[in-house]
């Protein structure tokens, strides 16, 4: 377990979701008590992503369905914490880790509805670059529930190190950890 007053964290698009989905108790219990101390830190991508998310529902959806999903989508926007910009620093750091993985290492997701495309995929390898470069900016542990995508992202920090000589580390905590469900 993650003590909960160990922060601020920055969330990934896909561990704020996880956390916002999940009914666990544990997991319930941990959030509440990092609320209660920090507020939630999350990159300019991240809302972008989870907007983008949204906003695809909202097109699938049947019309009666619509009122219910803008209101979810109105409600994450209130909910909001500290949004962190994409600025010079993130964008130089990304530049430098797209130079070094410009191909994503996880492969495309299936799901029950269709495959993600290539440009999908190329898209949120994007995503996660950037939120990567968001984390090491702001010298903050990125907390996420996608291992092989940002593991391989610590390691070609960690495997190049002159190509970021005033950072330290990508600190990676996996989101199942925080409460350890």
């Amino acid at each position: 377990m993650i003590d909960p007053a160990l922060g601020p964290l920055l969330f990934d698009t896909s561990a704020q979701s996880w956390l916002d989905r999940s009914t666990h108790p544990a997991v319930r219990s941990w959030l509440a008590s990092y609320l209660e101390r920090h507020r939630t830190h999350v990159s300019a991508i991240t809302v972008m992503e989870r907007i983008r998310g949204f906003a695809l529902l909202l097109q699938q959806a049947a019309p009666e369905q619509r009122g219910d999903m803008a209101m979810k989508r109105q409600a994450y926007l209130d909910s909001l914490g500290q949004v962190l910009p994409v600025d010079t620093s993130v964008a130089s750091y990304a530049a430098e880790l797209a130079a070094m993985l410009p191909q994503p290492p996880s492969p495309l997701k299936r799901s029950h509805r269709l495959a993600e495309s290539r440009q999908d995929r190329l898209f949120r390898w994007s995503c996660d670059i950037l939120i990567a470069a968001t984390a090491l900016a702001a010298g903050m542990p990125l907390v996420h529930h996608n291992p092989r995508d940002f593991e391989t992202i610590r390691m070609a920090i960690e495997t190049s190190p002159e190509r970021f000589p005033t950072l330290g580390p990508l600190n990676l905590i996996s989101v199942v950890r925080l409460a350890s469900v």
